[in-house]
């Protein structure tokens, strides 16, 4: 698999993750009680998270409030991603 595949599928898995917490989210808006749903809830968010940092550790931040960098607006270098081979 090449690069900008194993880049996709990682980004892949951060969307689902980070899809399927936000859906649980809206589902305990009108089901607060469900400890299932909340359990589910809290599973996805860390699966976003250890998705997000594995992604970021091979790829840089995903958006500027993800970077480190000492001038926000500087989150990411030449080239960008779209102009990378």
């Amino acid at each position: 698999m090449d690069m900008a595949a194993d880049r996709g599928e990682m980004l892949k898995k951060v969307q689902a993750a980070e899809f399927a917490a936000y859906d649980l989210m809206l589902y305990l808006d009108t089901h607060p009680n469900s400890q299932a749903a909340l359990t589910k809830f809290k599973e996805a968010v860390e699966k976003g998270k250890q998705y997000r940092k594995e992604f970021e550790a091979v790829y840089g931040p995903l958006t500027a409030r993800d970077s480190s960098s000492a001038a926000p607006w500087q989150w990411i270098q030449d080239p960008w991603p779209w102009n990378r081979k």
